[in-house]
């Protein structure tokens, strides 16, 4: 087998790879909003044409994505049922985040989950008011919004973090660079 035959077979091989997970991608993918089908979700047709005039929504670059996982998670882990995919548009737009992203992180909390997410959030916040002493001067019901509050902003950094290093160490093993987790944290 000559040399050009096996660096052919090398990069069909390759090639195949790559359409593999890019089809893998797209099944993943295919339940969020993309650019073709905004016209078809309820709220988003509403803002259709003017998403598709900003690339960065559709972006899948490290700082759109991170962006979106940390607002979408903050937003989602907020009570503000009916509200967050409104909320997820105008921060998309506002933070130039991706969309799909911060969209796909409003479905964490649906009526299925908020049952065990809120009670959660509330116990973490509860403890986090009690660790830090903070007086607040409300009833009974504020203090519970209270803490669902402060336990879904610490819980959103905290699952936000996560993914985004995995997805950061996703991306660097993809390209095949050395990972460097000083590099990571750095890079914005």
């Amino acid at each position: 087998m000559k040399l050009a035959d096996l660096e052919a077979n090398v990069e069909g091989e390759h090639v195949k790879h790559r359409h593999h997970r890019i089809r893998r991608a797209k099944q993943f993918l295919r339940p969020l909003p993309r650019k073709a089908t905004l016209h078809r979700w309820p709220v988003l047709k509403w803002f259709a044409k003017t998403a598709r005039k900003r690339p960065f929504l559709w972006s899948f670059r490290v700082r759109e994505v991170s962006i979106a996982l940390y607002a979408g998670f903050i937003i989602a882990f907020q009570p503000l049922v009916g509200l967050q995919f409104v909320l997820a548009i105008a921060a998309a737009l506002i933070l130039r985040a991706n969309l799909p992203v911060i969209m796909g992180t409003q479905l964490v909390t649906n009526f299925a989950t908020m049952l065990v997410i809120y009670p959660v959030l509330g116990v973490i916040g509860h403890f986090l008011i009690q660790l830090f002493g903070l007086e607040l001067p409300v009833s009974d019901v504020g203090y519970k919004a209270s803490s669902i509050i402060l336990g879904g902003i610490v819980a959103a950094l905290v699952v936000a973090f996560v993914l985004d290093m995995i997805y950061r160490f996703v991306i660097y093993k993809k390209a095949q660079r050395p990972i460097s987790v000083k590099r990571i944290l750095n890079k914005k």
